[in-house]
């Protein structure tokens, strides 16, 4: 890994004006970095700020967010310093997005080799003539089989991970060296979250880019990533080692976090954390964290924490961090589960139930054939 930052935020700060003309804050002092290669999770609460700090990543606010300071650094050029030509020139390029609903990023109405040749035409440096060859290699690099099928396709006729792939796949296209991954397991069963993560670890050995996960899934997070950003109300409180941040974080809300993961070894529910983030500008001193702490003392209100190293945690932004570590994981401790007797009547069978997006030709409807592109559902047999 290089010295240098590949991916460099300092400082940086996004807000939008109220009706009242005043500055309500989205994100804080944002001090963030990724290093070429490196594999980093950006984590927190729904409205913590971890969207907003990816797309601000490659220079791009949704409408009616501004930069109140700070500046983003992609090696030696200032993104925010860039013309609207000078960016487009870049996103896509050297610093790519994967959405979170890949399905609704596809034109419906373009079939999936048509999606990633345009994706070629506009971010890769290859001549036009190797864009057909280059997007089967695309295809075939993010696992999908038989890639001159899938090219033929609409992403209607893909299923949630197949469509998943395909975004991949284009993002790739520019061979970036920054890939931003907004949720990408969401909506997605489990097994195929492991596929599609697996391959994104892949990717990331074999071709050496960085990528930022944005994910409220820890366990996603503890899967791919080598280093943990845990954002709340719009500021970095907790960062660290995967493995230092996960297994023993010295914050209470990452604390928290890891408390209100449901396990399997445990009955009902966990508890969730009390209370709810502050409302954007609703903090003006002390600790954000405040209102919801356990460990809470009049400092906390009064005087903003500063972001400092922990033996073992890296970097905290708490008054009392060595003592949030003694904070029971309660939600990590293994307890007996309890099942009841599994019913013995049959509620539902499925024999050898097959199913294809495709229709059989006319020669092969007369001969009683199956079409000859692959089912999607072969021979299913369940109860």
């Amino acid at each position: 890994m290089s010295d240098a930052p590949l991916l460099q935020i300092r400082d940086l700060s996004v807000g939008f004006a109220s009706r009242a003309g005043s500055m309500l804050s989205v994100l804080r002092n944002i001090d963030f970095r990724v290093f070429r290669g490196e594999t980093v999770g950006l984590v927190g609460e729904s409205g913590s700020g971890k969207s907003t700090l990816a797309l601000a990543a490659m220079a791009y606010l949704k409408p009616g967010l501004q930069v109140t300071g700070g500046s983003v650094h992609l090696s030696d050029i200032d993104l925010l310093a860039l013309d609207r030509q000078g960016i487009e020139a870049l996103r896509g390029g050297r610093i790519a997005l994967v959405p979170q609903n890949a399905g609704q990023a596809l034109t419906p109405t373009l079939r999936i080799g048509r999606q990633i040749i345009e994706a070629l035409a506009l971010h890769s440096w290859r001549p036009v003539q190797e864009h057909p060859g280059r997007m089967l290699q695309l295809l075939a690099q993010v696992r999908l089989p038989q890639p001159e099928l899938i090219a033929q396709r609409y992403p209607h006729e893909l299923s949630g991970g197949q469509q998943q792939r395909v975004a991949i796949a284009m993002a790739l296209a520019g061979e970036p060296e920054v890939l931003l991954l907004d949720e990408p397991t969401t909506g997605l069963d489990v097994t195929t979250q492991a596929h599609i993560l697996d391959l994104l670890r892949s990717i990331n050995r074999q071709t050496g880019t960085a990528m930022v996960y944005v994910s409220h899934d820890l366990g996603a997070i503890a899967r791919v990533c080598e280093r943990v950003v845990v954002l709340y109300a719009g500021e970095v409180v907790l960062e660290g080692s995967t493995r230092h941040v996960l297994l023993d974080p010295a914050h209470p809300y990452a604390r928290g976090l890891l408390a209100s993961i449901p396990r399997l070894s445990r009955q009902g529910l966990p508890a969730a954390l009390a209370g709810r983030p502050p409302a954007p500008g609703a903090v003006q001193a002390g600790c954000a964290f405040a209102d919801r702490c356990e460990l809470v003392e009049t400092d906390c209100r009064s005087r903003r924490p500063e972001l400092v190293p922990v033996p073992g945690a890296a970097l905290s932004r708490c008054h009392r961090a060595a003592e949030s570590r003694r904070i029971p994981l309660d939600g990590l401790q293994d307890r007996p589960a309890q099942s009841g007797e599994p019913g013995v009547a049959r509620a539902l069978r499925l024999d050898a139930v097959s199913l294809s997006y495709a229709r059989p030709t006319l020669f092969e409807q007369l001969l009683g054939r199956p079409p000859s592109v692959p089912a999607t559902v072969d021979r299913v047999a369940l109860e």
